[in-house]
């Protein structure tokens, strides 16, 4: 009976074994700046490095700027990152920089009045940064992530 069950757990544990060596990795289509395709997955990205896993088991590291335009924006997509241009990126930094400057004035000095005066000033001063460069957001995503940094403005 012991000797049975043995046989069959080690039957199903070579079963699940040929099973996960025969099903390919899961993988995606990415196309470089040149047009050429590679399946691969993503298997790490810090921001302007990426490390794909390629089906064959090998492992490409290269920067983000080599892939095409639409699949950079699916690496940031996909690994939680932005991906709106680094101007917009910064203006958000700057517009950020105020609210938290307000945020660190004493409590008394934190004021209802004074909490709205800063993130008015903060939206206009994205919004300034933004208008001369405003023809070079066309992209419905990046759009959006604009829309949703500035309404991150008005939510602190």
């Amino acid at each position: 009976m012991i000797r049975e069950r043995s046989m069959r757990l080690t039957g199903l544990v070579v079963l699940l074994g040929w099973l996960t060596l025969a099903t390919p990795l899961w993988a995606d289509l990415w196309t470089n700046q040149a047009g050429r395709v590679i399946e691969a997955r993503i298997e790490a990205f810090d921001g302007a490095w990426v490390t794909l896993a390629r089906t064959n088991g090998a492992r490409l590291r290269l920067p983000l700027r080599v892939l095409c335009q639409a699949d950079q924006h699916r690496v940031r997509r996909q690994t939680g990152h932005s991906i709106a241009p680094a101007f917009v990126q910064g203006a958000y930094r700057d517009a950020r920089a105020i609210i938290d400057q307000f945020q660190r004035l004493p409590a008394e000095r934190r004021t209802e009045a004074g909490r709205t005066a800063s993130i008015h000033l903060a939206c206009a001063v994205f919004d300034g940064r933004l208008k001369p460069r405003w023809s070079e957001l066309k992209d419905k995503e990046i759009l959006e992530e604009v829309r949703r940094l500035r309404a991150a403005l008005h939510d602190q």
